[in-house]
């Protein structure tokens, strides 16, 4: 095992935070209120567009006045102009620099989130960062709830983007892209339709089965990878 795994990847970031278990989105006003030191500070919510029309699930959002709630649409995978446009958004609306950066949604969301965290402490466009450790500035604090299985970017150092001028789809590769912290609540994932129930969960038991076979590994990354293929295992046998 300790062969398998001397990868010369030494010093891995993970996701400082995890906050999971039944109505643990509830506690999303207990985490947002350390990183509010005074009552102008704003905060941007990024939620996947189903929201908008099915907002039980995530319950009321605190939201304070100077705060944004953007609804992103999920039509199509995040774009470098798609993200330009929303940076320009967030800027204009908040006035100044937000003290977090919360995503809810799916992959799609979540990358998003991820992305515009970077941009507004790094400046410039996102085509500039599409790359391995490009990203040199701390991106501002950011909280990810996902609200479906098998995406994996809650856990990932890299937000995919597509530029569409130059063919490429690649992502911000640094680990300022980590999530500070994420929010598991199970109820979120009863929001997936039932008919696609079976394809998240083999998603996830493929993602699984790719870091495992992998060459940048890390025990953390292994462990939680072979405890979701028996979670897949336990679902979809039962």
């Amino acid at each position: 095992m300790i062969d398998t795994l001397d990868t010369g990847i030494r010093n891995v970031r993970n996701v400082d935070r995890f906050l999971f278990g039944k109505d643990s989105i509830g506690d999303l006003d207990v985490v947002l209120s350390k990183r509010r030191k005074s009552t102008t500070d704003s905060v941007v919510f990024l939620i996947d567009e189903y929201f908008e029309r099915n907002s039980k699930p995530i319950g009321t959002l605190s939201c304070n006045e100077n705060d944004q709630l953007i609804y992103v649409s999920t039509e199509n995978e995040p774009t470098t102009e798609s993200i330009d446009c929303l940076l320009e958004e967030v800027r204009t609306g908040s006035g100044t620099s937000p003290c977090a950066v919360v995503g809810i949604g799916g992959g799609s969301t979540l990358d998003t989130a991820k992305a515009i965290s970077n941009l507004l402490t790094n400046g410039g466009r996102s085509e500039d960062y599409q790359g391995w450790d490009l990203v040199q500035v701390p991106g501002v604090y950011k909280v990810g709830i996902p609200t479906i299985s098998g995406t994996g970017a809650e856990a990932t150092r890299t937000c995919v983007i597509t530029n569409k001028a130059s063919g490429l789809k690649l992502g911000m590769n640094s680990d300022h892209t980590v999530f500070d912290q994420l929010i598991l609540d199970p109820d979120l994932t009863e929001t997936v339709p039932r008919s696609q129930y079976f394809f998240t969960g083999m998603d996830a038991w493929i993602h699984c089965l790719e870091a495992l076979s992998g060459s940048f590994r890390n025990p953390v990354g292994d462990a939680m990878s072979t405890r979701a293929i028996d979670l897949c295992s336990e679902v979809f046998h039962a």
